[in-house]
């Protein structure tokens, strides 16, 4: 009867650690969000990017998405290095989030039209290494390595708008920052 009790108010003091530990990430995440936009606002450079950032808060986490626009592109086409204006919007980002303990998560993403004029490179390698190009940024922005616990190339496999594949939107970053601190995972 003591183990049950014991194994029960054990049970109880997790719940309430995940239950605060939740509360938590749900306030710094809408703070990051706020502080990005905020900084969108106020800086001319990335005002004009600010249609080009989604961020969603959700249970699982902060998912921040940099996406082409027509006419608007963070990469220069079959590239893996960004456009100097996508990089400082990455940079400005990642002043934000270095203070929040999550990891963060790394995808790449693209449209369904082929990588032109690059034969044995294709959309898979194009994400991979614009996702990785995006971990070096934001380590030199002062992320550290060890918050990073993956980077994804996902090509075409992930659309926003699945009804047409070829669309800008498609091109997009994602940095997500699950709802667990770096020591929980």
């Amino acid at each position: 009867v003591v183990h049950r009790l014991v194994r029960r108010q054990r049970h109880g003091c997790i719940r309430d650690s995940m239950k605060e530990k939740s509360a938590r990430d749900e306030r710094n995440f809408r703070s990051a969000a706020e502080s990005i936009r905020q900084a969108m606002r106020e800086n001319p450079d990335l005002a004009e990017l600010s249609r080009n950032v989604i961020i969603d808060e959700t249970p699982e986490g902060l998912r921040i998405q940099i996406v082409d626009q027509d006419g608007r592109s963070m990469f220069p086409s079959g590239h893996a290095e960004p456009f100097e204006r996508t990089r400082k919007l990455l940079d400005e980002v990642a002043g934000i989030l270095i203070k929040l303990p999550n990891r963060v998560s790394i995808s790449g993403h693209t449209d369904a039209n082929p990588v032109a004029g690059r034969p044995g490179y294709s959309n898979w390698e194009l994400t991979a290494d614009r996702a990785n190009a995006t971990r070096r940024i934001l380590e030199n922005a002062g992320l550290s390595n060890d918050r990073i616990y993956q980077l994804v190339g996902k090509s075409d496999a992930e659309p926003l708008f699945p009804e047409d594949p070829y669309m800008p939107a498609h091109r997009r970053l994602s940095l997500f920052f699950p709802s667990a601190a770096p020591h929980d995972r």
